[in-house]
């Protein structure tokens, strides 16, 4: 089976089976992002706190503050000094006149739920309930035992009452409904009983329901497992890759091929909006193809002449990291020919932690084109700077290191002329990056397949404010 055609089918099943029955009326992208956002939210990068057990630490701290915040506005109402006021509510403690023991109640359910599920980190509901039970308890009898008819203000001392039997109700809800299932899922999906790295092997396969015919599914959510590591030996360092005229010609061959493949791809019709940028025209959008499977686009206009962004992504290609943030490292093996060159780049994590840094080696093919995908030597319709993994003598991968692959992919800058407000034509570019990689690792691909969109609008604001540095300093 192809690979569209698994992730159709994986599309499919995650829509009439895993999603519950208030998803299921979301467009497929929709319910694909509130399941990831979910799946990121429980994991836990590195052993650390997960985001959504950190909200709820923020949630029982805001319960003591606002708890001790509506203590005070209620015993200030008196009109008493502080020290009045401590005397009364605390030295002289009377449960039928004072409410300083909700607040004492508040620091109890702080400091039991700060210790069980902050210090000690554990995954079970009895805590939460035996503070949430005793809290209910004691506010009942509270209202019971109070003196109502000599309360000065009994709307805030009611308030008061309320407010911390509904804090405590919403943290039980919070940890048993979001905290423990997110983590759970996280932990279930990443196959990591303990945080392991991303290279450990899963402990037990994810759990995938049964369609509703009976038959189990064989879709795989994961992205295969990385490359392996029984790879000729490193190259030293400064020692030079040396290829043979075969190599070579192999190459040539594949770079072309690889070019003429993503400007195809590239000027497909009907592509479907995946999401849109801040500035106006900025748009992601993909298709389904029978040879790469799910193709991603982004278009933007870029304030620069097309040939000056193409020549400085073709020569300059070790510059890359001083300017944009998502590569750590850019290094030129080898060039093959005229416009065709070997790569070695290493690029960022992304998605707090969930995706660890890749590196990849790419072969590249740049050209000038024109509108039917020939190259020229003058006026072309646009350049194109094309890149396609492959392997090289020299450049195993590394055991730190997961080496992603990429399928197909390109930068297509298109000539643009704009008339200014004053009769002044400017050249820009129509900027178009087309992405369909595979990061491998142990990653869930509706997780990738939702940051991906993410991943190109954040990448084009980095080209932006290059190309507003090299104009201030009169570079075009």
């Amino acid at each position: 089976m192809a690979d569209y055609q698994l992730r159709e089918a994986a599309e499919s099943l995650l829509n009439s089976v895993t999603m519950p029955p208030t998803y299921r009326s979301l467009s497929h992208s929709q319910s694909v992002n509130l399941v990831a956002e979910d799946f990121v939210a429980g994991h836990r990068p590195q052993g650390r706190m997960s985001s959504v057990r950190r909200f709820f630490c923020l949630f029982v701290t805001f319960d003591l503050l606002f708890t001790s915040l509506m203590w005070l506005i209620c015993v200030m109402m008196k009109g008493e000094t502080l020290i009045q006021i401590v005397t009364r509510e605390v030295l002289q403690y009377n449960i039928k006149v004072s409410l300083f023991d909700i607040v004492i109640v508040a620091i109890l359910r702080f400091l039991m739920l700060i210790l069980f599920y902050a210090i000690l980190y554990i995954n079970n509901w009895s805590v939460i309930a035996l503070s949430t039970g005793g809290t209910c308890a004691f506010l009942i009898g509270k209202v019971f035992v109070y003196d109502w008819p000599n309360a000065s203000q009994p709307v805030y001392q009611v308030f008061l009452i309320l407010t911390s039997f509904t804090l405590a109700w919403g943290e039980a809800w919070f940890l048993d409904f979001r905290v423990l299932p997110q983590e759970l899922q996280a932990k279930e999906v990443m196959g990591q009983g303990n945080e392991q790295s991303e290279r450990a092997p899963l402990l037990r396969p994810p759990r995938i329901p049964r369609a509703p015919s009976g038959g189990e599914s064989t879709v795989n959510w994961f992205s295969p497992v990385e490359t392996p590591e029984a790879s000729p030996r490193p190259r030293k360092p400064g020692e030079q890759v040396i290829l043979t005229q075969d190599q070579i010609d192999e190459y040539k061959a594949l770079a072309q091929e690889s070019m003429h493949n993503a400007f195809n791809t590239i000027h497909l019709p009907n592509w479907r909006l995946e999401k849109r940028g801040a500035q106006k025209g900025d748009v992601v959008e993909s298709t389904q193809t029978e040879q790469f499977g799910k193709v991603y686009r982004f278009t933007g206009v870029v304030d620069c002449p097309a040939k000056f962004l193409y020549e400085e992504f073709k020569n300059n290609l070790t510059k890359l990291p001083e300017w944009n943030p998502t590569i750590l490292k850019s290094e030129l093996i080898k060039e093959v020919g005229p416009g065709v060159d070997l790569s070695y780049q290493i690029t960022a994590g992304g998605g707090r932690g969930i995706i660890a840094p890749r590196d990849f080696i790419i072969l590249r093919r740049m050209a000038a084109l024109s509108k039917d995908g020939k190259e020229v030597d003058s006026d072309p319709y646009c350049y194109i700077n094309s890149g396609v993994s492959v392997q090289v003598p020299g450049y195993p991968p590394v055991r730190d290191m997961v080496r992603g692959h990429n399928k197909v992919g390109c930068w297509c800058l298109t000539p643009k002329a704009v008339e200014t407000q004053g009769g002044k034509i400017e050249q820009k570019a129509v900027f178009q990056w087309l992405m369909c990689c595979d990061l491998k690792g142990k990653i869930p691909q509706f997780v990738l397949d939702a940051a991906f969109a993410t991943v190109m609008l954040d990448y084009i604001v980095h080209v932006r404010k290059f190309v507003a540095d090299s104009k201030s300093k009169g570079m075009f």
